[in-house]
């Protein structure tokens, strides 16, 4: 132990008396900029403050015998108000005290305070309410109230962020307000899903985002706005380097609807889709592992109107060839409800053309859904029913009354990732599965290492699954 303590004494001491180098002049630049950015942009980022009140029915116990207790009880109690308090970020967007936030920071408040700080430090505390939502962009824009002030005001970037650019996130973390983080574009991601809900060509930033954050801008070093920052990455619920904004595009493509109170207008298909790769090519006899899968067809949706099927596979939508599930998203949110497309569809191999009117998005298309594969980082495992029925390449299966269903899947099994517990498996290739015979006999005449086509039910839903591992 002595000699450990004397060597880091030591290492201290040179460490202290080493000589301080000078920055040189790009560092020096550099650091400049940032400093010249943070404090050109704080003054118009805000603290949003939120109340949101909830009833629920608690049971209210007065003097009284052990029946009158219980019956309350039972009965649910009366009525009782909570106030649930919430915090994030936002930004002042024009001098009349209009604010760009997110979504799910104001969308269900009942009271919103705004703090703004100035450069000596005071803070002053606005009410505000909220003017525009749009829960499908997670967008929203908030007023200051009673104030004939000109506030302060960021203006958004023209030009889409490159990856490797420098970026800055000011925002809340925790309540912390006026905290400035400095990063990178780290990436750009076509589409993705965040706690059940889809966001399309989010910018991915290592600059550090916490919760708190959301609302708040992602600024270039010249202080304009790249995005709106909305969602992390993290195991742990603290930043782990992987922070999604908004782009400046999709804000100000949606404003003018926002600050009028309207919900921007979105074509809508009524169907789920996924990708097709070349397990699903093999199953549905396609020409190329391009195109998108027909998980679900909505009842009375403009998909099922226009005869589109479950199985079904879009090549083409609106004469553009499709390549993903995303092409066909992103084009139809910026279409307009009434619009008709032109569509090529695969059925059994068939190509088959129809027209498709969109309809307007529901509201109930923008609340979160349940997790799918992609977001269970791991699959949990119930140890009760641990080779339940069958076990199938690290997976375990039981015989329930609605057929066969998994119990658990191991994390190194070929089916992680994709099948959970709880899924309700219908169908493995071309193979239907309505009993644990039928899944081992299924098992027998697949071939893993060539990919398995799963037909499951998922929450109630029908779902396509490929595996190839």
């Amino acid at each position: 132990m002595i000699p450990n303590r004397l060597g880091l004494a030591v290492l201290s001491v040179s460490i202290l008396a080493a000589p301080v180098r000078a920055a040189s002049s790009g560092a020096a630049a550099l650091q400049d900029a940032f400093a010249e950015t943070a404090a050109r942009a704080k003054p118009a980022v805000v603290n949003i403050s939120v109340v949101q009140n909830v009833q629920v029915q608690a049971p209210d116990f007065q003097f009284g015998d052990p029946e009158d207790m219980l019956r309350q009880y039972m009965q649910g109690g009366r009525p009782h108000t909570y106030r649930l308090p919430g915090t994030g970020s936002g930004f002042l967007i024009d001098a009349k005290g209009f604010i760009v936030t997110n979504d799910h920071v104001v969308g269900r408040a009942n009271e919103i305070t705004v703090t703004l700080a100035q450069p000596d430090g005071k803070e002053t505390k606005y009410s505000a309410k909220v003017i525009g939502r749009d829960p499908s962009l997670d967008l929203a824009v908030v007023q200051i109230q009673k104030s004939d002030k000109a506030f302060p005001f960021l203006k958004f970037a023209d030009q889409t962020p490159r990856v490797g650019d420098w970026a800055m996130a000011i925002g809340s973390p925790f309540s912390l307000e006026q905290t400035v983080t400095v990063g990178i574009i780290s990436a750009q991601r076509q589409s993705m899903v965040i706690e059940g809900k889809r966001y399309a060509n989010m910018i991915q930033t290592d600059a550090a985002i916490n919760r708190g954050n959301s609302g708040g801008p992602l600024l270039n070093l010249n202080g304009e706005v790249l995005g709106v920052n909305t969602a992390i990455f993290s195991p742990s619920g603290a930043s782990a380097g992987i922070g999604f904004a908004i782009p400046a595009s999709q804000v100000k493509d949606a404003l003018n609807y926002l600050l009028a109170g309207k919900r921007v207008p979105r074509g809508w298909l009524g169907i789920a889709l996924s990708p097709v790769d070349p397990v699903v090519q093999r199953r549905f006899a396609l020409p190329s592992p391009e195109g998108a899968l027909v998980n679900q067809v909505y009842p009375s949706s403009p998909a099922e109107k226009a005869g589109i099927k479950r199985g079904d596979v879009i090549r083409t939508f609106n004469k553009t060839a499709v390549a993903s599930p995303e092409d066909i998203i992103n084009a139809a949110t910026k279409l307009a409800s009434g619009k008709q497309v032109p569509v090529i569809i695969y059925r059994k191999g068939v190509p088959v053309d129809l027209m498709i009117t969109l309809g307007r998005r529901p509201d109930w298309a923008d609340e979160p859904k349940a997790r799918g594969p992609a977001e269970d980082e791991e699959s949990p495992e119930d140890p009760k029913k641990e080779g339940a029925g069958f076990r199938w390449e690290g997976a375990a299966f039981s015989q329930e009354q609605d057929g066969v269903t998994v119990a658990d899947v191991k994390p190194d099994s070929p089916f992680a990732g994709s099948l959970i517990p709880g899924d309700i498996v219908r169908a493995v290739n071309d193979h239907e599965i309505s009993s644990i015979d039928g899944l081992k006999t299924a098992a027998k005449k697949t071939k893993v290492q060539d990919g398995v086509f799963f037909d499951i039910l998922r929450d109630g839903k029908p779902r396509y699954l490929s595996v190839k591992p």
